[in-house]
């Protein structure tokens, strides 16, 4: 469907550099990253808006790398939704087929269905000012669609809501994903956000691409610290493979190589790295479920929301990060507290080595 291959650009003092894609039709396709990684510019690069120094982009096998933006039939919602203010919602989703002249009855068709589909029919006459953001955003999209695009392009559409408005527009987003099998590229940093509606990811930093696969694939085995960072590890214990092949954890003992799924050929220094839920508050119950079993002291605790986060200092520099919901706290025969020493266990599921950085 889109194909990008070693798309290189200079914006100022900011690069792209080397960005290569393949979004299948179909697919729901998210870029994961921060501030400033590049997302918003390499989508309007996709969009025609930047032209590559170098590279190619490939839509539907047409090379559109120099096409200009209004050739490429792609749909775009920019986070700020880029509604026209003075316009009515029915000529803000119209606009598009105006321009193109197309029949006023067919233009009314299609504005009513996409009116229908986005359930504004009754907001056709306001003024964008005179809406909610979630309508405001139903309206944008309404107008993306309208032409029937190749492609739908988000740009961070749900950072400015609130939770419950941005939960029910990423069903909708399901909704149109899955009911209109149109293919989409979104952009956001909200990791949640992207585990609930990608089918593949990207995460980028810096212009550059730095591992693509599914949600769970990046989640399990993240390329960088970075990425596992991102996917909210917290756990990173140097560790060193030894000339005879044997790992050593820092203030742990020796790792079984049996319980990783890949260990480097060579020799030198990696970090281990393991979700913050494999660190738990009790004895060894099912001893084949569990690498290492010892003592820690609670150092810190900080509850946000729901989840309780736990840090656990071992002897020397070492420190473990767990976190767990008030309801499991509640469920522990004893009530956790800084100072307090625990017996903790570290389960085999989600061990990876890292290159240390």
């Amino acid at each position: 469907m889109l194909r990008l291959h070693d798309i290189s650009l200079q914006i100022g003092g900011f690069s792209l550099k080397k960005i290569n894609l393949h979004i299948r039709r179909g697919e729901y396709r998210v870029i994961l990253g921060p501030t400033g990684a590049g997302k918003t510019v390499l989508l309007e690069t996709i969009a025609g808006l930047n032209r590559p120094k170098q590279g190619t982009i490939f839509l539907a096998d047409q090379d559109i790398t120099t096409t200009g933006p209004e050739q490429r039939h792609l749909g775009v919602v920019y986070q700020d939704y880029a509604l026209f203010p003075h316009l009515s919602i029915f000529h803000n989703i119209a606009f598009s087929l105006q321009i193109q002249k197309v029949n006023k009855k067919i233009i009314i068709r299609k504005v009513g269905q996409m009116a229908e589909f986005f359930r504004i029919s009754h907001l056709l006459h306001r003024l964008p000012g005179n809406l909610s953001g979630g309508e405001r955003q139903r309206t944008a999209l309404a107008r993306a669609l309208v032409m029937n695009p190749a492609m739908l392009l988000l740009d961070e559409p749900l950072s400015a809501m609130d939770r419950l408005t941005r939960d029910r527009l990423q069903d909708e987003l399901q909704c149109i994903h899955r009911e209109l099998g149109m293919t989409i590229f979104h952009i956001t940093h909200d990791l949640n956000e992207a585990f609930f509606l990608a089918d593949q990811m990207a995460v980028m930093r810096d212009g550059k691409i730095l591992q693509q696969g599914t949600p769970e694939k990046v989640c399990r085995r993240p390329a960088t610290r970075f990425v596992a960072k991102l996917m909210g590890m917290k756990n990173f214990i140097p560790t060193r493979i030894k000339a005879d092949g044997s790992l050593e954890v820092q203030g742990m003992g020796t790792l079984d190589r049996n319980v990783l799924q890949t260990v480097p050929e060579q020799a030198g220094d990696f970090l281990l790295t393991f979700p913050n839920q494999a660190v738990e508050l009790a004895p060894m119950q099912d001893g084949d479920a569990y690498w290492w079993q010892g003592r820690t002291r609670i150092v810190g605790m900080n509850q946000g929301g729901d989840q309780v986060a736990i840090k656990l200092a071992l002897a020397g520099d070492t420190i473990l990060h767990t976190s767990f919901s008030q309801r499991e706290i509640n469920r522990l025969p004893f009530t956790p507290h800084p100072g307090m020493e625990v017996e903790t266990t570290i389960d085999k599921k989600g061990l990876h080595l890292l290159t240390a950085e």
